[in-house]
């Protein structure tokens, strides 16, 4: 079971299988039990948007959060609800600094500081629970701005679905102008400006985007930040998944493929997806191998005789040989004689449509996705 923590983010969606989606507050327990998140290590995922201090300190927005005296509506609601009181920085930096090590995916939302003078300076960026990463934001030229359009989006990047999202719906708010060295943009406004990138933490990598403006935003930063892969040098990073069919067998391959993405596979490798006009079609098909973690082949009547099946499967048994590792990920869409070198495998059984979406979601765990 895989945990996630949103602090100051709502999921709305549905379940995911073997995902565990706790939304939650930095507040002691001591404070408000029911509301406070177990220690940070206990989380695989964890993201962030310090909105408000109601956001940081109890998970979800509060009667006071746009008010500019926030923290003393929340004392006079409850004496308990002291900044003081409800949050130890210092405990909670230090689990942070564990999650961090242990290679927890973590995510933090671009957001306005909020300063405030409540009995001593304050900031809502207290609630990011990492020094670096508040310092980052306030050296980067934080800019408020109102945007539906974007530039330039790394398409390899695990928050391509996010950007797209926030797009639709909502568009986007925040951005840096002038990020700091330790800082990999993944996205940007047309005129330039970082709407998000990661950012080096010791062995591991952290994210920073601009905050979700819709529930399906939110949704999706969820679905996205479940995609990254847990840091682990041992292995090869995940890049995606190469589609081997035949022509005969593509209107399952590009509901497959849709699926994939819509669950948070980064990237799914399929011909007409990638291949523009005036493209040579075998340096292109080479190059989506190349950059394809996986090799997943359709089978099928049709695709077990075809030339170009046959060609890309033999490339990736060679791959699966010479690496040791599993390459080839053998799916069945019709029943057929398997070739002899596949039937030692496990293969993923879509030839009933009543399976589908159980079959769908053992290929999701294969990918680490869920």
């Amino acid at each position: 079971m895989r945990r996630v923590l949103t602090v100051g983010v709502t999921y709305t969606g549905d379940a995911i299988e073997g995902v565990e989606i706790e939304n939650l507050g930095l507040c002691r327990p001591g404070v408000d039990r029911t509301r406070a998140a177990y220690p940070l290590y206990e989380y695989d995922t964890i993201i962030i948007n310090p909105e408000s201090y109601s956001h940081f300190l109890f998970g979800t927005a509060g009667e006071f959060s746009n008010e500019p005296n926030e923290l003393g509506r929340l004392k006079r609601q409850n004496d308990n609800y002291d900044i003081d009181s409800a949050f130890d920085l210092d405990d909670r930096e230090k689990e942070m600094e564990v999650a961090i090590a242990d290679g927890a995916t973590v995510v933090w939302c671009l957001s306005e500081p909020k300063r405030m003078n409540f009995f001593g300076y304050r900031e809502t960026h207290l609630g990011y629970v990492a020094p670096k990463i508040a310092s980052f934001v306030k050296r980067s030229d934080l800019l408020v701005k109102k945007g539906r359009r974007m530039g330039g989006i790394d398409p390899d990047s695990p928050f391509v679905r996010y950007f797209d999202e926030l797009s639709k719906a909502g568009g986007w708010t925040l951005c840096l102008s002038d990020p700091i060295d330790g800082f990999s943009s993944i996205a940007a406004t047309p005129e330039g400006y970082s709407l998000g990138g990661s950012v080096t933490l010791g062995t591991t990598t952290g994210w920073l985007l601009t905050p979700p403006t819709s529930p399906e935003a939110a949704n999706q930063l969820v679905r996205d930040s479940l995609a990254v892969e847990k840091a682990d040098p041992a292995h090869e990073k995940y890049h995606g998944i190469f589609l081997s069919h035949t022509g005969v067998d593509k209107p399952f391959v590009r509901q497959l493929r849709k699926d994939l993405m819509a669950h948070g596979v980064p990237r799914v490798w399929l011909d007409e997806a990638e291949i523009d006009i005036g493209d040579s079609l075998i340096a292109k098909i080479e190059e989506g191998m190349k950059l394809s973690r996986y090799i997943a082949v359709v089978l099928s009547k049709k695709s077990i005789g075809a030339p170009w099946v046959k060609k890309e499967l033999d490339v990736a048994m060679n791959r699966e040989i010479a690496s040791g590792e599993v390459v080839v990920l053998p799916l069945l869409y019709e029943e057929c004689e398997l070739p002899e070198f596949l039937k030692g495998k496990l293969y993923a059984d879509f030839s009933k449509a009543e399976d589908y979406e159980a079959v769908l979601g053992k290929l999701l765990r294969r990918l680490r996705i869920s």
